[in-house]
């Protein structure tokens, strides 16, 4: 089996796409009051999103009038970082990302005893699209040296970038 490798990047998509999922995760209605933020885990806690490599360009194809349509992902990752040492707090951290990432694939899930599921994906600017939305199992990393732990949840974001070349 050959590995789908990336054909190039999308170097306007980084920021359309960072600032649109930024947004998006602070609206998930399971915050209670926490932020995610972007690169900024606080030494003991917090959220943050963390992009993987960019916004990257997977197929291409260009049409005889100059009209180009592009598949393309961002990858990025959810860390959670706490001091949680007990095994229920670790639990309703691993619940919380699990939850957070199916809510971002349109999957229903129970907040506070109500079933809530994303609509829709946010529109974007520069004639790019989401796609689909998926998520990997959340894990949890070795611990760092001040006995706090990361836990990661792999995002996908497939989305599609179409323009005319000429």
């Amino acid at each position: 089996m050959s590995e789908i490798k990336p054909i190039s990047i999308d170097g306007g998509g980084f920021d359309v796409l960072k600032d649109a999922m930024l947004a998006l995760l602070n609206e998930y209605p399971g915050l209670d009051g926490r932020t995610i933020s972007y690169m900024g885990l606080g030494a003991d806690q917090g959220i943050s999103m963390e992009p993987e490599s960019g916004a990257l360009v997977y197929t291409q194809t260009t049409d005889i009038i100059g009209n180009v349509a592009q598949t393309c992902q961002f990858p990025f990752f959810v860390v959670y970082r706490s001091g949680a040492s007990s095994e229920y707090q670790k639990k309703n951290i691993s619940e919380f990302l699990d939850n957070l990432g199916a809510w971002l694939c349109c999957e229903p899930v129970s907040i506070d005893g109500e079933e809530i599921r994303l609509e829709e994906y946010p529109g974007l600017t520069g004639d790019r699209k989401i796609t689909r939305i998926v998520r990997f199992n959340s894990y949890a990393i070795a611990p760092n040296q001040n006995n706090t732990q990361d836990w990661i949840l792999p995002v996908t974001v497939n989305y599609t970038h179409e323009f005319e070349s000429w």
